[in-house]
């Protein structure tokens, strides 16, 4: 199939925020589409950020703020080491002049920490185009300090601090069964057995005329397990998916041909375009209710102008608890307003317990 008949994009998940929008930066003519942070900081300790432009290259020269008002600039790498805040809370991070912003939750230091490297969590299958959260103890909170392979290949460790990291598998690393390792100050645990997953996507046809049908095939290399994928349509415009959604779910055959396939209608004439992204096992619901129980408790004391919004989010967790991702990026424009007392305090309880996600 030519390139230039279905452009596919790989979304970010697990965690990492991507939020398109913006101008382009002063110092390369790219726009900063993402912030990668790690999910926890901790407590005045060092840690490491990135900015990515839309192609999902890290980006120099991107101007970050805080909320606050402190701002810093990624260095020649795309990345930029600061200290966290002393206090705990949540820290959230926006790329100057663009839309694109992450969070993070800042804990207080470890009382008795680990002699050594310690990896706690870690995805039992990950995109091999998408970066990943780690969780542990021992790390460094500058990214540089802290090294990572996959499969034998190096590693990029994107953003970091003593207790997280978020990794991005390189170029090379192949499909399948791996090995992950981890190492800081010349010590590293042993290796952690992970599954890498590559996603692919062709169409049958380049083009569609208006209502006439054709098809999507998604197909995951690495794994003959059943995986469930998210496919979003970019042009809406121009050809439509089943029952107009923008955005589905789809579940692969699992085996040797692991495909899922997604019916297409045209609208107009012309090229399309399509994001696929790897969803994660279900693993926590009891958390999800969990903070759906802290967003109607909100819900009860909330000020006339929250009330909205908060009904917006319960339903939208109600229905697809799964789908926590835009629940959590809606918390976060919230907890940037300051919600005072009572209420802020379960905003901020739901917001902590969907990061673990």
């Amino acid at each position: 199939m030519p390139a230039n008949a279905v452009r596919v994009a790989i979304g970010f998940a697990l965690g990492v925020a991507l939020a398109t929008a913006g101008t382009p930066s002063p110092t390369t003519g790219s726009t900063a589409a993402a912030i990668v942070l790690p999910r926890l900081v901790v407590a005045g300790r060092p840690a490491t950020l990135a900015v990515l432009d839309e192609a999902g290259a890290l980006l120099p020269g991107a101007e970050v703020e805080f909320r606050g008002g402190a701002k810093m600039t990624t260095d020649a790498t795309g990345r930029a080491t600061f200290t966290a805040p002393t206090q705990v809370g949540v820290l959230i991070a926006q790329a100057v002049g663009t839309a694109a912003k992450a969070s993070a939750a800042v804990i207080v230091p470890p009382e008795n920490p680990p002699d050594g490297i310690q990896v706690t969590e870690v995805p039992q299958l990950v995109s091999l185009h998408e970066p990943f959260s780690i969780a542990g103890a021992g790390f460094r909170g500058e990214a540089e300090g802290t090294h990572a392979w996959l499969g034998g290949q190096p590693a990029l460790v994107l953003a970091a601090s003593p207790v997280a990291l978020v990794v991005l598998a390189g170029p090379r690393t192949p499909p399948g069964a791996a090995q992950l390792v981890i190492e800081a100050d010349g010590r590293r645990p042993g290796p952690v057995q992970v599954t890498l997953v590559a996603l692919e996507i062709s169409s049958e046809k380049q083009q569609l005329a208006p209502k006439e049908k054709g098809k999507l095939t998604v197909l995951a290399r690495g794994s003959e397990q059943r995986l469930e994928v998210e496919v979003r349509n970019l042009t809406p415009d121009v050809v439509k998916m089943p029952e107009g959604a923008d955005v589905l779910r789809a579940t692969t055959r699992g085996g040797a041909e692991n495909t899922a396939e997604v019916e297409l209608e045209g609208r107009r004439a012309g090229d399309f375009s399509v994001s696929v992204r790897l969803i994660p096992p279900v693993a926590g619901l009891p958390d999800v209710e969990t903070a759906r129980q802290k967003l109607i408790a909100a819900r009860r004391i909330a000020p006339p102008h929250w009330s909205g919004r908060l009904d917006g989010l319960i339903e939208r967790i109600e229905k697809n608890p799964q789908d926590v991702l835009r629940v959590r990026r809606e918390l976060e424009k919230m907890l940037a307003e300051n919600p005072a007392g009572e209420f802020g305090r379960l905003l901020e309880a739901a917001w902590l317990i969907l990061l673990k996600r």
